[in-house]
């Protein structure tokens, strides 16, 4: 079963948390193709400029090579958001994990989200190297948890891993698998 059937979910908002290079490269292709609004929660706000910074570099570049207008960048601009904190996450449909490769501190993620979100909000984790299940291991609903895994630079590599853990709902793979293609890339869904 590889959650085709299932009727992908509708996304209108789109959280990140962690403004590095990965978070960052997320978020431009969440603005720039799926064409949703984003909010990027760092722990720190240089990690938020660093996100917004590097996003307004990839959007200049586009208005110099006339893909986009002034007033599209500022558009684009306009969508990006971030803070310290958990505020604009309560309607998030899809919060993009990518901090650090450290279990304990993608655990607790998982359950801030499930306090600071939505019931139906679907965490997805961009691990290259932790088990799905153990992410999801501690949390409330481990339906809503998903791999997304990005390869670096992510607003460039077309692929992107769906990762399913046993108790992934079909629906969260099926809108993960339609999201990422939203986003301008290649989803394949793998066990």
């Amino acid at each position: 079963e590889n959650g085709s059937e299932a009727k992908p979910r509708n996304i209108s908002k789109v959280g990140v948390l962690g403004g590095g290079l990965m978070g960052a490269g997320i978020s431009h292709v969440s603005v720039a193709k799926a064409n949703v609004p984003v909010r990027v929660k760092d722990v720190s706000n240089d990690g938020i400029l660093n996100a917004i910074n590097y996003n307004h570099k990839l959007f200049a570049k586009q208005k110099k090579r006339r893909i986009l207008t002034k007033a599209g960048v500022q558009y684009n601009m306009s969508q990006l958001t971030g803070g310290t904190d958990y505020v604009g996450y309560r309607d998030a449909d899809i919060v993009i994990e990518a901090v650090f490769e450290d279990l304990a501190l993608k655990q607790s993620m998982v359950k801030e989200i499930e306090q600071h979100a939505k019931d139906t909000t679907i965490f997805a984790t961009n691990t290259s190297s932790l088990p799905i299940h153990q992410i999801a291991a501690e949390c409330e609903r481990p339906e809503n948890v998903v791999g997304l895994h990005y390869f670096s630079p992510a607003e460039k590599m077309p692929l992107v891993e769906v990762i399913p853990h046993e108790g992934t709902s079909d629906e969260v793979i099926s809108t993960a698998v339609n999201f990422a293609r939203k986003q301008g890339k290649t989803p394949i869904v793998v066990a």
